[in-house]
C-alpha cells in the first residue's frame, strides 16, 4: 500500500484523528470528545469522518473509493498506535447532545468493529441512521428540524471494560440535594444503556470528599464482552454477580474526573465511561444533562 500523507487528507476536511479534525464539521459527540482529548483527559484515541464525508455519501449514494482508502488508512495506523484491532463505530450528528435533547440512543453505534469491511458498511450504517424511524420521530417531538442536518461518524480504539456505565454530574437526591449518580454494571456499558441488565446504582455527594451516601445493588447476570470476531453475551460469574462493579476508590475517581469535565464544559455532564482490567478509567463520551 503506498504512504498514506495525512496532511494532504487534512485538505479535504473528510476525515482526521481528534487532535486535528474540525470540531465544527464533527458532530455534538465528536466535538465533545475532541474538546475532552485537546484538555488531556482519558479518551481513547481515534477518528472522525467528517461532515464533508456525509455529504459526498449523500450526493452518490455510496462510500467512494477515495474515502474507502482514507479510512483504511487511518483505521490501520489507528489499530498500529493501540496494539488492538477492534474498534467502536458512533454516530456523531448536528442535531446531537443539545441543551435540551440529548438524542442519546436515536442515532446507531456499533462495537467490536474488527475488520475494515466492517468498518466501511457500519460507517454508512451511521449515516443512514440520521433519517431512521426512531431518529425523525424524536426530532418531531423536540421541534428540532430537519433542514441541514449533517452526521459525522467517530471511529475510537475499542475498550474491552471490565466494568462501565454513565455518570451523572449532577442530580436532584431526594427532591433538594444535589449529588452525582453512577450506574454501573460488568462488561460493555451497553447492557446499561440498552436496559437489559438493572445496574448498581451509586450516589455520590458533589463535593471534593465525593462521600458514597447511597448503594442499590444492581441484577447483574450478563455483560457484553469482546470476542474472536466481535461481541459477545456471556453469563457473569457468580461470584461477581452479588458484587459491587466499582469500588469505593474507583467511584471517587470516577467523579473527581466527571467533576472536572463538568467545569470544561461549564454545565452538569452525561457520561459514558469504562474501566479496563487493570484499573484505569476511560472517558467514551459526554454530553449535557437533559430532562
Amino acid at each position: 500500500m503506498p504512504k498514506v500523507h495525512f496532511r494532504h487528507f487534512l485538505k479535504q476536511a473528510m476525515i482526521d484523528f481528534f487532535q486535528n479534525v474540525d470540531p465544527g464539521k464533527s458532530g455534538g459527540k465528536g466535538r465533545n470528545l475532541i474538546a475532552l482529548t485537546k484538555a488531556s483527559f482519558p479518551v481513547p484515541p481515534g477518528f472522525i469522518v467528517t461532515y464533508d464525508g456525509y455529504r459526498s455519501y449523500r450526493e452518490s449514494g455510496r462510500m467512494s473509493e477515495e474515502l474507502k482508502r482514507k479510512v483504511s488508512a487511518y483505521y490501520r495506523q489507528l489499530c498500529r498506535e493501540t496494539g488492538g484491532r477492534f474498534v467502536s463505530v458512533r454516530s456523531s450528528a448536528s442535531a446531537e447532545d443539545l441543551k435540551a435533547a440529548s438524542f442519546a440512543g436515536q442515532y446507531d453505534t456499533f462495537l467490536y468493529v474488527h475488520s475494515e469491511e466492517e468498518l466501511f458498511a457500519r460507517i454508512v450504517d451511521c449515516w443512514n441512521s440520521l433519517y431512521s424511524e426512531r431518529a425523525t420521530a424524536y426530532r418531531e417531538r423536540m421541534k428540532i428540524p430537519a433542514a441541514d442536518l449533517q452526521m459525522a461518524v467517530v471511529v475510537q480504539a475499542m475498550i474491552d471494560p471490565r466494568s462501565a456505565g454513565i455518570l451523572f454530574t449532577e442530580y436532584s437526591y431526594a427532591g433538594k440535594k444535589k449529588v452525582m449518580v453512577v450506574e454501573s454494571a460488568w462488561g460493555c456499558g451497553e447492557t446499561v444503556v440498552s436496559g437489559k441488565v438493572t445496574p448498581d446504582h451509586f450516589v455520590v455527594s458533589r463535593d471534593e470528599s465525593f462521600t458514597l451516601l447511597e448503594t442499590l445493588p444492581g441484577n447483574k447476570d450478563i455483560q457484553l464482552r469482546g470476542g474472536d470476531s466481535g461481541p459477545v453475551e456471556m453469563s457473569v460469574p457468580a461470584g461477581r454477580k452479588e458484587s459491587d462493579s466499582l469500588t469505593g476508590g474507583e467511584l471517587a475517581r470516577l467523579c473527581s474526573l466527571g467533576k472536572k469535565i463538568e467545569d470544561i464544559f461549564g454545565r452538569p455532564q452525561d457520561i459514558e465511561w469504562a474501566l479496563d482490567d487493570n484499573g484505569a478509567i476511560f472517558i467514551l463520551q459526554s454530553r449535557p444533562v437533559t430532562k
